[in-house]
């Protein structure tokens, strides 16, 4: 009578479990045929694996490989570094084969964590919620800083040392939760040894098996206070009709110059699209370039070849060259120890 009753119940899972795989297929389809709408299929989630796992323990391995393949799918991994990552890419692949994993080109200037957080707060504004973001700008790696995963409000992921690199999208997403990664789960086996290759061992270990559904967020480590190490951010000044602010980016493959300088901040002194305004570059205190720059909406607003004063798709103002690069024609960095000063062309 038991085993009657004990077959029945498998029977009955099973049909369940067939049906459910159908139905799956079925969405499945159309998050294949139209790939825009995927954020709309978050099937990764820890409801879906403790189902996958429950239909393995109660029904066996065959039913629930059969709809595994659906209930774990993952989301896009995401990686950053400032010494080029196809050893993480090549470990990611190795927790999944079927990760989406994308690498952020150009490579972030050695040691730069503040363009590393910057880049982070760029970047994400453009992927949807559940994206996992691999941030390796690590000086201090193998030190004590903490290795952790900043879940903003979002619904993005954040790995990184937390050494200032998820200032950024912390501040623009807001803070849901953050955990240190706990090693003695999360990184790969047979490299306790290594002390300088987080990177590898560590973050994209983690923010691949986050990616692809194999562990839960709940399962990266313990919780921690919700909050990461801020860098402090010298903000830009309107004084006189004069502008005073950093350098932010410019040492990318385009070479435009980004400032602090805030569009709603400029709109402050009502500028006029083909208005020229002064802009002086100084670099601790030395004036590196000056120039008058007519301010214009787009690239293509002045000749090839010249240069223009705009507001960049981040709203910040910025320099450029019309298909030329800014930053080396003219000798110019970012970073703290870069200023600048812009106002309105005497007349």
């Amino acid at each position: 009578m038991t085993l009657v009753v004990i077959m029945s119940v498998v029977a009955i899972t099973g049909r369940l479990a067939v049906k459910a795989s159908a139905a799956f297929e079925k969405v499945m389809i159309v998050y294949k045929i139209y790939p825009q709408d995927r954020s709309a299929f978050q099937f990764k989630g820890s409801v879906f694996i403790k189902l996958t796992r429950r239909l393995r323990a109660a029904s066996g391995a065959g039913i629930a490989l059969l709809v595994s393949p659906w209930l774990m799918a993952g989301n896009a991994l995401v990686i950053q570094s400032d010494f080029g990552g196809l050893a993480m890419t090549g470990v990611a692949y190795g927790v999944s084969s079927e990760l989406e994993i994308f690498n952020l080109n150009p490579l972030i200037p050695l040691y730069d964590i503040e363009e590393a957080s910057n880049s982070l707060q760029y970047t994400a504004a453009t992927w949807p919620p559940g994206t996992v973001f691999v941030s390796v700008v690590d000086p201090g790696v193998g030190t004590e800083r903490k290795s952790v995963v900043l879940k903003t409000k979002s619904g993005h992921y954040f790995v990184s040392p937390d050494n200032g690199s998820l200032s950024g999208p912390a501040e623009k997403f807001g803070i849901e939760a953050v955990r240190e990664i706990d090693e003695s789960v999360n990184r790969r086996k047979g490299t306790d040894w290594s002390h300088t290759f987080h990177g590898r061992d560590v973050y994209s270990f983690t923010g691949a098996r986050l990616a692809a559904g194999v562990i839960t967020y709940e399962d990266v480590g313990p919780l921690q206070e919700p909050k990461v190490i801020s860098l402090e951010k010298p903000g830009a000044t309107l004084q006189d009709g004069i502008f005073s602010g950093t350098i932010t980016g410019g040492t990318g493959r385009l070479g435009n110059i980004a400032f602090n300088i805030e569009r709603h901040l400029f709109a402050e002194i009502d500028p006029v699209y083909g208005e020229p305004f002064t802009v002086v570059v100084r670099n601790k205190g030395r004036e590196i370039w000056r120039g008058n720059l007519p301010y214009v909406r787009t690239f293509g607003d002045v000749r090839l070849g010249k240069e223009l004063l705009f507001v960049n798709s981040s709203g910040f103002l910025s320099t450029a060259i019309n298909q030329g690069h800014f930053a080396s024609a003219h000798g110019i960095g970012a970073g703290r120890d870069w200023h600048v000063e812009i106002r309105r062309v005497e007349q």
